[in-house]
């Protein structure tokens, strides 16, 4: 689950009066269910006596995508890497791409909603 709220695009910015979105409809708002798979599960080691789990891993999901008044189906899709330097905490970077089908400004076409993200896991 995800939520977002978007700014002016430059064409209101510079049009003066000019508004194609209210506030409520500017709120980007997204939820997903996804499947990972340890692509390439193993070991990195740094210098001779440190040795951590480690994994790529590949994602993918279905969801909806709330924007500009319309709900849209959306398909997720990404990769990633995974460090356990410690049995009980693991770090991971994530790519993931949500796609679905837009007609914001009369014209169907498909958008693309990269997603970047760092994070910390803590097991217990």
């Amino acid at each position: 689950i995800g939520r977002s709220t978007a700014g002016k695009t430059s064409f209101e910015t510079l049009g003066g009066n000019v508004q194609l979105l209210t506030s409520s409809e500017r709120r980007f708002t997204y939820y997903d269910i996804g499947l990972g798979y340890n692509f390439l599960p193993g070991e990195v080691f740094l210098g001779r006596d440190t040795a951590m789990n480690s994994a790529f891993y590949l994602v993918g999901g279905i969801g909806s995508t709330k924007f500009a008044g319309d709900q849209r189906f959306t398909v997720s899709f990404g990769a990633g890497y995974r460090v356990v330097p410690r049995d009980r905490f693991a770090i991971h970077f994530t790519v993931q791409d949500r796609v679905f089908e837009s007609d914001l400004l009369g014209k169907n076409k498909l958008t693309n909603n990269l997603e970047a993200r760092l994070g910390a896991t803590v097991f217990f």
